[in-house]
C-alpha cells in the first residue's frame, strides 16, 4: 500500500524520527492494514503484516470512534528525548467527542512515576510502556490528529476498542511488546528519566543488590 498525496509529509516527517518502528493501522472500505512503514523506491510503503486480514473494516471503526487516545507528532522545539513525541487528549484538539466514561479511563491510567495517560506528553516509548500497564493496546492511524500547539500528528488508538478475536489481540500484543522492548534498551537521558525517576523505577533492586 502506498501512502495517500494527502499524508506523505506528515507521515515522512514522523518516518524520519521512527515511525517505522510501531505499528499502523489502515483502515479502508476494502480492507483492515495492520504493519510497518517502509520507505522503498522513493515511496513511503505499508508492509501489511497479516494479523488483521480477516478483519473487517466496519469492525474496526470503535478504534477511532471510541479508542483514540491522543497524537503522534514531531514537536518544532526540542525535547529531552530523541523519539517521537506523544501527547494524550488534554493537549489535542480531538476531532471526535471522547465520552465521559472513556475520558474518566484515561485521567485514572497511571504508573509508579506518576505519569497520566490523559495528559501526558513525553517520549512515545514511554507512553507505550504507560499504556501498555494499564491494558491499552496502541497503534497508529492513518489520520490527523491535531495539537494544541498548532502542529499536526497522527492519531494513536487502543486496538481493543475493537471487537477482535482474542487470539488476534494476544498477537498483536506480543509483537507491539517486542518491537517495544527492542526500543527502551536505552540510557536514563534516552528514557526521559530524571534521577529521581530512576530512582523510583530501580531502587529497591538495587538496595537488594548491595
Amino acid at each position: 500500500m502506498v501512502m495517500a498525496k494527502s499524508l506523505n509529509e506528515l507521515v515522512h516527517g514522523l518516518f524520519l524520527q521512527g515511525l517505522g518502528q510501531l505499528l499502523v493501522l489502515n483502515v479502508d472500505n476494502k480492507e483492515t492494514l495492520l504493519g510497518n512503514i517502509s520507505f522503498e523506491k522513493g515511496k513511503l510503503i505499508m508492509r501489511d503484516n497479516g494479523h488483521l486480514k480477516d478483519v473487517k473494516p466496519e469492525i474496526m471503526a470503535p478504534c477511532w470512534e471510541y479508542g483514540l487516545m491522543g497524537g503522534l507528532y514531531t514537536s518544532k522545539v526540542k525535547q529531552k528525548w530523541e523519539s517521537l513525541t506523544f501527547c494524550g487528549p488534554a493537549h489535542c484538539e480531538l476531532p471526535i467527542n471522547l465520552s465521559k466514561t472513556r475520558q474518566g479511563a484515561l485521567k485514572v491510567a497511571e504508573n509508579e512515576l506518576g505519569d497520566n495517560l490523559s495528559t501526558f506528553f513525553g517520549s512515545v516509548y514511554r507512553a507505550y510502556q504507560l499504556m501498555l500497564e494499564n491494558h491499552y493496546l496502541p497503534v497508529i492511524m492513518l489520520k490527523p490528529v491535531k495539537i494544541k500547539t498548532g502542529e499536526f500528528g497522527l492519531g494513536v488508538c487502543d486496538l481493543r476498542a475493537a471487537p477482535i478475536d482474542l487470539n488476534v489481540i494476544r498477537k498483536v500484543n506480543d509483537a507491539l511488546r517486542e518491537s517495544i522492548a527492542r526500543q527502551t534498551e536505552l540510557g536514563v537521558e534516552d528514557m526521559n528519566l530524571t534521577l529521581e525517576d530512576f530512582g523510583k523505577m530501580f531502587g529497591a533492586y538495587l538496595d537488594e543488590k548491595k
